[in-house]
């Protein structure tokens, strides 16, 4: 037996099968070649599917009521508030005044030598409400809060830190303003209805003294004890609205003009400035300018999947592939139509949208600006569903063109019916490589037995004639004595 191919005939066995093998081959190249060549499509499907979408996105922004119907409120004096809208605003203008701001009250402790100064133990009970007459009116929508001072935790740092911990509505900070140090305590809610009232409980016995945890009671009324000092007083932001008073606890305010709502930054009592309401047209133009500037990708893209290169003889990807064609060719046929639609617009091209040369759109600024200015036209009715008698309604030209886009691009749709129909190609293709390649195994098998074969019939062979060879020349010469 041989241990190696070639050795016994001299042949390039494994050469020979190699070079014999390339030929069988050649049809798995093909295949091989066909399968890159319908994955280059799908992905070419794929990039043509996600132009599709994003032109589609900015159609369904069209079709939204809510694009038409944004305000913006513009305020003379922008040091006084900052203002938004919503939909529900109205145009128009307004002569606001800011009179005084909300705040919320905050009240400071007699100075302490060290924040580790043991003021008492004992509980606070810290309530929200009106102080109004020497009487004090309790908010009902907030809930009295009771915090229990430990004798072991009773510095002042540490009663800080337990108001802090207690969320009772308040904040407590120390500050030391170079007396001593101060506990300050913060209502954290602006407005009247939120100043602070703190009773204690000493666990000395003497609530009322100035002694001890004591030292931290607060009551105005009539009655009360005041053992700490206001700072700032609670107080309601208060604005007027075309000669109408409004107050409120808060500084921002949203139901006093209904879709419209106020931050306020600062009060200048008995100095009113102007507050206008206008349509907001900038959103309404910048989606037009989205729907224009998608489009023109979705058309780049085509363009760069399906354009033959006569210059240099080249083929895209899918260069004549009539799935292409037909989508290319409805969506351009939608944008180029007349529209028979609401509002006093019958085409794209009289918002000043047109097809150019190479198939792009263009878009004319200042046509559409008069179209959004004009009170006859309505670009809202155009490009969105409006109620019709009650029973049926007006489809808008976004609506449709999103409609015909999802057609396109659903997992039902033209595009994703072709890329099945590739995907399918494909798997045929990987069955017929699989079968080939057993073949080639067989083919590849059978010639290394045939080749094996030969190389041990030549090398037997050649032992033969080197054996007669080697006979012949013992022989004796003619002549020989």
């Amino acid at each position: 037996m041989l241990s190696s191919p070639g050795i016994g005939s001299g042949l390039d066995v494994s050469g020979i099968i190699s070079k014999l093998m390339e030929v069988e081959q050649r049809p798995l190249t093909q295949l091989n070649t066909k399968e890159a060549k319908q994955q280059a499509q799908l992905s070419a499907f794929g990039s043509l599917k996600s132009a599709l979408s994003s032109f589609q996105d900015s159609v369904k922004a069209l079709a939204k009521p809510s694009l038409f119907n944004s305000f913006k409120a513009t305020l003379a004096d922008t040091t006084l508030a900052t203002v938004s809208t919503s939909s529900s605003a109205a145009a128009g203008t307004h002569q606001i005044e800011v009179r005084s701001l909300a705040q919320a009250q905050k009240i400071k402790s007699e100075t302490f030598t060290t924040t580790d100064t043991v003021i008492g133990s004992g509980s606070l009970t810290i309530e929200f409400g009106t102080y109004s007459g020497g009487i004090f009116t309790a908010n009902a929508e907030k809930t009295a809060k009771t915090i229990t001072i430990d004798p072991a935790k009773s510095t002042l740092a540490d009663i800080r830190n337990t108001i802090n911990e207690a969320n009772a509505g308040v904040t407590a900070s120390i500050v030391n303003d170079g007396n001593g140090n101060r506990l300050v305590i913060s209502s954290k809610d602006s407005g009247l209805a939120n100043a602070l009232k703190i009773s204690v409980n000493d666990t000395d016995g003497n609530h009322t003294d100035n002694a001890g945890l004591s030292k931290l009671a607060f009551d105005t009324s009539a009655d009360g004890v005041r053992n700490m000092t206001e700072t700032v007083a609670a107080q309601n932001a208060v604005m007027v609205i075309d000669g109408i008073t409004v107050e409120k606890s808060s500084n921002t305010i949203s139901d006093a003009l209904e879709g419209v709502t106020f931050n306020l930054l600062k009060a200048n009592p008995d100095t009113s400035t102007t507050l206008t309401i206008e349509k907001d047209k900038s959103s309404t133009e910048a989606a037009v300018k989205a729907l224009v500037t998608t489009y023109n990708e979705l058309e780049k893209t085509i363009g760069n999947l399906s354009r033959y290169d006569a210059a240099n003889k080249q083929a895209a990807v899918l260069t004549g592939d009539s799935t292409v064609r037909m989508i290319q060719s409805r969506v351009r046929a939608m944008l180029n139509g007349n529209q028979s639609a609401a509002g006093g617009i019958n085409s794209l091209s009289e918002l000043g949208i047109s097809f150019q040369k190479d198939g792009t759109l263009a878009l004319d600024n200042n046509k559409l600006s008069a179209v959004l200015n004009d009170p006859d036209k309505n670009i809202a009715a155009f490009f969105t569903t409006q109620a019709g008698d009650g029973v049926t309604s007006v489809e808008g030209f976004a609506s449709r063109l999103s409609e015909l886009i999802d057609g396109m691009t659903r997992s039902d749709g033209l595009i994703n019916s072709r890329m099945d129909g590739i995907n399918s190609m494909i798997k045929g293709i990987g069955k017929q490589r699989d079968a080939l390649g057993h073949r080639l195994e067989e083919v590849e098998k059978r010639l290394r037995t045939q080749f094996t074969a030969l190389d041990t019939m030549i090398a037997s062979m050649t032992q033969t004639s080197n054996y007669l060879q080697q006979q012949l020349a013992n022989l004796p010469k003619i002549g020989d004595k």
